[in-house]
């Protein structure tokens, strides 16, 4: 059996968009397929119609997409994508700011690379311009939000969407079930309804506190 290809487009803003990356990136380990992670910017999406009291973590992500864009520049696939688990895990579990450049460059250190990478990530206008293309290119082919998915090319689609970690052949059992989903090409949409948040550390954070 030949190996998967499948695209993940992530914002590392996003809290679901991690948990189900993380569900992935497990997936890969106990099964056959081949993960690669694309970017998808949730700033440029919410733009035009941004209120102004999201205006800054949208731009913390977009630098910190940016820093994404140069950590895959110097190291690939492995770089991009251990550049983006250290920033889920400051984000979402340490509730750290995104836009701290002391944020992005233990990110990158993580990933083996040079911690000037974030710096220099930022202040060049060619990591934003690579952002946005592989953004639109998102778009054109139906994406909207993170996590989009598609499986050797085939339709883009928004989801799966989990809201715990996923490990081992749990992971594994979950893809055997919905894999088969993503490369109908005549199912558009299968939706339920949200019961609670995501199951990170600054959820849980907030959770305890009022109990």
């Amino acid at each position: 059996m030949s190996n998967q290809e499948v695209e993940i487009h992530v914002d590392p803003l996003c809290p679901w968009c991690w948990l189900t990356a993380l569900w992935l990136f497990e997936v890969e380990r106990v099964r056959p397929i081949i993960i690669t992670t694309k970017l998808f910017s949730l700033a440029e999406i919410n733009r035009a119609h941004a209120e102004a009291e999201h205006a800054a973590a949208l731009k913390a992500g977009e630098d910190a997409l940016r820093v994404m864009v140069a950590a895959r520049r110097a190291g690939g696939e492995k770089a991009v994508r251990a550049t983006y688990v250290a920033l889920g895990e400051a984000n979402h579990e340490r509730s750290e700011n995104l836009g701290a450049i002391d944020v992005l460059r233990a990110a990158v250190s993580s990933a083996g690379l040079e911690a000037s990478v974030a710096e220099e990530a930022v202040a060049d206008p060619s990591t934003l311009d690579e952002l946005l293309a592989e953004h639109g290119a998102a778009v054109e082919r139906g994406a909207f939000g993170v996590p989009t998915l598609s499986i050797d090319g085939g339709p883009a689609f928004f989801g799966p969407i989990v809201d715990t970690r996923i490990t081992g052949e749990e992971a594994g059992e979950l893809w055997d079930k919905v894999a088969p989903v993503l490369v109908e090409p005549r199912l558009f949409e299968l939706k339920r309804t949200r019961t609670g948040k995501a199951e990170v550390g600054r959820h849980r954070e907030r959770i305890a506190a009022v109990h």
